[in-house]
Parts: structure tokens; C-alpha cells; sequence
């Protein structure tokens, strides 16, 4: 289960500022609006452990932004005893950082919130910032699992309207056995309906992933990418049909787990309608088994010729040859996409670096959901 906590890590971007407190099971925090202090509300303190949540404590925010709040226990990532504070602002709630180590009491907690608008009824036109779709053959159709991260350019959460979307976007034809990868949303935030991904749920400044899988009859297919995808990676599990894969690049496979491979294609800057999977003829080769039984007999019947034949003539009769495998993972990614977008010394070798480490935890993350 993708844990509530983990969702925190891409609601909000959060920062550190170091500070002393008196002891250990005391969290110090401070609530913003945006760029400047939130005066009021209520931060709820959330308690998770061995993946079950619950609501311990709450106060009510000082005039100056600060809180305090009284932990039962020191944070333990090692017993997955993990803390970590909500509030809620204009009528959405909003997560600070997840509180793993007791030395994250040592820091001043801060929960980021913003100011609220609609988006068009028909959804925002929102960007991708990363999409990663990984194929698994299933016998004869494919099980996809598409993790989507959007961007919100904006400095307002955006929220629907009554029966509108926040966002929406087109998935492969024919999609069907929809589940949403993420459990601390409701089925009703995040649908599919049409053909479509349909979103409800509110989208803050900043980068929201949202993770789902779905069934494919067909073995080659076009996946729809409208708009702008800033990165793609397709992740095709092998052993797979053959095929092309148009609007990609073909990058060598890679091995994400013992033993599992996949076959690799990226894009980068991607303004095209969409990535068609078309197939290829492979030429009939023979096996390498039965080259060798060819080459062994070709070559006995040679050494036979050699042995038997005469000097001058060979008068004998002449022979035949035959032939015959949410909690932290997400956090590790959301961390990882923020030094990725803030880091100013891009180079070909550290974005394979980043990317090939994502395609990892992500895959450590299908494995455990």
C-alpha cells in the first residue's frame, strides 16, 4: 500500500531550518501561505506504523505561524514508526515531510500551503514533467503500470468545480481493469472514464504524481501523448513480442532486478500526439542446436570423404549428408526529481545516472505496492 505519508512528500516542498529543542518527542513547526506566514488553522499530528494511520494530536496555529506538538515516541524508520503533520487551507489538506529519525526533531518543521483556484471545467492544461510506462506481457495482452507526473506552473492550488476536472489525459485505446496505484485517495478523486485518467483531486504548485495500471488486449498499440511529456521512459519487460516502438529512442536494456530485463526507450521535450508500438518481422534464423548438429555432420561426412577416398580416383559409392517483481520509495523519488530540476550542471551522463536510479525505486515500488 502506498502510505498516506508518502503522498506528503509530493503535496508539499518543504524545507529544513536547523534549530534546538528541549526534547526529543517535541515537534516545532511553522505554517506557510505561499511566501509568507499562515496566522490560523489547525495542524493535526498523524501517527503511521507497520502501515496503519491514525490522528493523535492537533493545535491550533500561533499569530506568528509556529506550533508545537507532543510525539508519544521518537520516530523509527527501522520499525516503520513514522510521524508527520497536516493542515488544512481553503479546504485542502496539506502535508509536511514524513519524520523517520529522531534527529528530525532537531529541525523546525514546515508545511507549505496555498491559496485555492478553479481550474477550467475541463481540466488544466497541465504539463508532464516525467512519465514512466512499464509493459509486462501477460501471456497474450500486456499489464501496464503508468506513472504520471504533472506539473502545476502556477502559485494556486488548483481545485474542480462541481462536475469538473482538474486535469484529465488520454490513455492507451482499449484500456480496461483500471486501478489506481495510490491507496490514500478515494476512487472518486481519480477515475477512469472515457478512455480517459480524469483527476478531482487538487493539484498544488509544483510537481503531483499519480500511478495506475490498467489491461491491454493488443499487443501493439499507440499510447497518446498530448501536450508536453518533458521526459518519457517506456519500460518493456522481456521476454515481449517484437517490436518498433516510433517517437523513442532505443537505449540499451536494463536489468532492474536480478534476472529481469527490460527493454529501454526515452524521449526528451516530446510534442508529438503520440508513441506508436508497431510490430517487426524477425527473419527466420535457425536454431543454434541445429547448426551444430549440421556443422558436426558436415563436418564427419568430410572427414569420412578424406579417410575413405583413393589417391588417385575414388571409385566407392558416393554418400548422402541429412539435415534436421508508500512508503519512503516515493519519498526517495520525489527527492530525487527535486535535486534533478534544481540542478544547474546538466550533463548526458548524469540524466542516464538519475533516470536509471528512478526506473529502480520505481519498480521497487510496483514490487511492494
Amino acid at each position: 500500500m502506498i502510505s498516506l505519508f508518502a503522498t506528503a512528500t509530493l503535496f508539499t516542498t518543504t524545507s529544513v531550518v536547523s534549530g534546538q529543542v528541549e526534547q526529543n518527542t517535541v515537534l516545532r513547526g511553522r505554517a506557510f501561505l505561499e511566501n509568507e506566514l499562515l496566522t490560523h488553522g489547525t495542524v493535526v499530528l498523524h501517527h503511521l506504523i507497520e502501515g496503519n494511520q491514525g490522528e493523535l494530536d492537533s493545535v491550533p496555529v500561533r499569530f506568528d505561524g509556529t506550533f508545537d506538538l507532543t510525539l508519544t515516541n521518537p520516530p523509527d524508520s527501522e520499525v516503520r514508526d513514522i510521524f508527520f503533520a497536516s493542515i488544512r487551507h481553503d479546504g485542502v489538506l496539506y502535508f509536511g515531510p514524513p519524520l523517520t529519525e529522531p534527529e528530525h526533531l532537531d529541525s523546525i518543521y514546515e508545511i507549505q500551503t496555498y491559496d485555492t483556484v478553479f481550474a477550467p471545467p475541463q481540466g488544466a492544461n497541465l504539463p508532464i514533467e516525467i512519465r514512466n510506462v512499464f509493459f509486462e506481457f501477460d501471456g497474450d495482452r500486456w499489464r501496464v503500470t503508468d506513472l504520471l507526473e504533472v506539473h502545476n506552473e502556477g502559485s494556486r492550488t488548483l481545485v474542480s468545480g462541481n462536475q469538473g476536472f482538474v486535469w484529465r489525459y488520454p490513455l492507451i485505446s482499449g484500456a480496461t481493469d483500471f486501478e489506481l496505484g495510490q491507496a490514500e485517495m478515494s476512487p472518486e478523486a481519480v477515475i477512469f472514464e472515457a478512455g480517459e485518467l480524469r483527476v478531482r483531486t487538487p493539484v498544488p504548485p509544483g510537481q503531483r504524481l499519480f500511478v495506475v495500471s490498467y489491461m491491454v488486449d493488443e499487443p501493439f498499440v499507440s499510447i497518446p501523448t498530448p501536450g508536453l511529456t518533458r521526459v518519457m521512459e517506456l519500460l518493456v519487460r522481456e521476454p515481449a513480442p517484437a517490436m518498433k516502438v516510433e517517437g523513442l529512442d532505443s537505449l540499451a536494456r536494463i536489468e532492474l532486478e536480478p534476472g529481469t530485463t527490460y527493454r529501454r526507450y526515452s524521449g526528451d521535450n516530446l510534442a508529438i500526439e503520440s508513441i506508436n508500438l508497431s510490430e517487426v518481422q524477425v527473419p527466420f534464423k535457425l536454431p543454434v542446436a541445429w547448426m551444430a548438429v549440421i556443422l558436426g555432420i558436415v563436418l564427419g561426412g568430410f572427414g569420412l570423404f578424406i579417410v575413405n577416398r583413393d589417391p588417385l580416383i575414388s571409385t566407392g559409392p558416393k554418400s548422402t549428408i541429412g539435415l534436421v517483481d508508500r512508503q519512503s520509495i516515493l519519498h526517495e523519488i520525489a527527492l530525487l526529481d527535486e535535486t534533478f530540476t534544481d540542478r544547474k550542471d546538466r550533463s548526458e551522463a548524469g540524466d542516464d545516472q538519475y533516470l536509471l536510479k528512478r526506473a529502480k525505486l520505481i519498480q521497487r515500488m510496483i514490487g511492494t505496492d
